[in-house]
């Protein structure tokens, strides 16, 4: 295995260049700190967000209505009248979450007063005694996979609970909603810090380490003052409008004349060239 990674990383770092999923305007100055990293002057293609060239066809604004979803999560969806007033929740495919963990999410999402739809991951995990019935008008709890994407630019989601994975970031980016930032894993926190301090189109989630100091809780308080905070203070309503004048870039990018567009243009009259 260390050899192999030894030659990936000298085959990287020895390349032409490398595809970016992202955008240049949300990049800025990090692309040239990237290149630095390479030989031979490899270029930094950015080129994303990609997941949007395959919406070109049919146009990048979808709703829920237009794509007739018939899921539980997109009925219950749009049942919520007021916009922007529900949280989505999701941890991605990756890290584990602890049993007790997901307890302080529900109580902490319980606490906040605002509605929310959480898709849990989870099979050995249950809602805590009494919960199902006090959250039943107010939040829908999914185990089933969810269209992430679609959920995300349903009028009524005004927030996202996430853990930042990249995928999660481009998507909420685009669909210009604003992100609590709960990093796990990885990449994640340098993704978290990118949006939050850098694209100012989130808010972070506060942390606390158990006695034992073998696990970084997040408490149900920390997790109702993040919501509340996202979803109706000036620090979230300031994030929602990064969050927004963000997404029009990045559905800008891709469409022609954007930046990502342009760069996509010269990245085959290159190869062509080659």
């Amino acid at each position: 295995m260390s050899h192999f990674l030894k030659e990936v990383v000298e085959a990287d770092a020895n390349s032409w260049g490398v595809i970016i999923n992202s955008f240049e305007e949300l990049e800025k100055d990090h692309v040239p700190s990237l290149e630095s990293f390479y030989m031979n002057g490899a270029r930094t293609w950015c080129l994303g967000p990609l997941f949007l060239y395959e919406k070109m066809e049919e146009g990048l604004e979808k709703s829920f209505s237009q794509n007739q979803d018939h899921s539980v999560s997109a009925q219950w969806l749009n049942e919520q009248s007021t916009p922007d007033s529900v949280i989505y929740v999701s941890f991605g495919t990756q890290a584990d979450v602890s049993d007790s963990q997901l307890d302080e999410v529900a109580f902490g999402l319980e606490e906040s007063g605002f509605p929310f739809l959480w898709a849990v991951r989870s099979k050995t995990w249950s809602l805590p005694s009494g919960m199902e019935e006090r959250i039943k008008n107010r939040g829908l709890i999914v185990s089933e996979w969810v269209d992430q994407r679609q959920i995300l630019s349903h009028h009524a989601v005004g927030g996202f609970l996430s853990h930042c994975g990249w995928n999660s970031v481009l998507e909420s980016v685009v669909a210009g909603v604003p992100i609590l930032a709960w990093p796990m894993i990885a990449d994640q926190y340098l993704n978290a810090k990118l949006i939050v301090n850098g694209a100012g189109a989130g808010i972070s989630v506060g942390r606390v380490r158990n006695d034992q100091g073998s696990e970084t809780l997040v408490s149900r308080q920390s997790i109702a003052e993040g919501v509340e905070e996202l979803m109706g203070g000036q620090e979230g309503r300031s994030a929602r409008e990064r969050a927004e004048a963000l997404g029009t870039v990045a559905r800008t990018a891709v469409q022609k004349g954007g930046s990502s567009h342009d760069t996509l243009n010269k990245f085959i009259d290159q190869l062509r060239r080659c």
